[in-house]
């Protein structure tokens, strides 16, 4: 019989196979976190160091991923702020069509720091819209058909045909953009924002405020369209002449 407090001696089955297999802890990791290994008053084991180790190594993990949840959280705050006091410039705004589409250019440049941004209609040539003739690009619309295809932003990289068409002779700045959809199913537009810095629109980012974006210049000026006596084409003439 051992005497008391004298652990037990190990099976001895696993005694051998780890004394043949040294590196088993080394090759599954995560089996030493469920140990539990004495730690008596003398200098800890190896094991227990290593376990420790990984442990912290964890800990560590945790960590980083939470303070990138808290900056993402703290990012997404901005950008709320940011699209609130959009939508309350766009309800703000007074004039014609032509100091509308001039003020959300504005807006977004100054609240989103875009170092260019392009906002190009394409709508029905009845309208009439000589007043905003500059915002009027049907041909640089039709090069982004796979953006209304989508029906949402699309982000990334522009081909130099699509930066040139766009941002003209700032298309040198636009290293990435994010292309946004506008339209009511009558008419429809491009708001393309561009950036300098090659990481900030890219492919995996998500598009939810962007999404929210064009939702609000879409129904502004869907209703500073109509407003302004422009009625759907499928409308009688008696509801568009009213």
């Amino acid at each position: 019989m051992s005497e008391e407090g004298e652990a037990s001696d190990p099976d001895p089955m696993v005694a051998d196979y780890l004394r043949d297999h040294p590196d088993f802890f080394v090759r599954h990791p995560e089996l030493t976190e469920g140990l539990r290994i004495p730690h008596p008053c003398r200098p800890a084991v190896s094991l227990l160091e290593y376990q420790n180790r990984l442990l912290r190594e964890h800990c560590q993990r945790l960590r980083d991923k939470l303070v990138e949840l808290v900056a993402i959280a703290r990012d997404n705050d901005r950008l709320a702020e940011r699209v609130q006091r959009l939508a309350l410039g766009l309800l703000d705004a007074r004039g014609g069509l032509d100091e509308l589409l001039h003020g959300i250019k504005a807006i977004l440049r100054d609240e989103f720091k875009a170092d260019c941004i392009a906002l190009c209609l394409a709508m029905p040539p009845t309208l009439g819209l000589s007043a905003v003739e500059e915002f009027l690009r049907p041909d640089v619309v039709s090069l982004f058909d796979e953006v209304f295809r989508a029906g949402r932003p699309q982000c990334g990289r522009l081909s130099a045909e699509q930066a040139i068409a766009l941002f003209g002779d700032g298309a040198c700045l636009a290293v990435s953009a994010a292309l946004t959809p506008l339209g009511s199913g009558e008419w429809r537009g491009l708001l393309a924002v561009g950036s300098g810095d090659p990481q900030r629109f890219h492919p995996g980012m998500g598009t939810l405020f962007l999404e929210r974006i064009g939702e609000l210049i879409t129904q502004t000026l869907q209703a500073r369209l109509v407003t302004g006596g422009w009625r759907r084409l499928s409308d009688p003439p008696s509801a568009r002449g009213r």
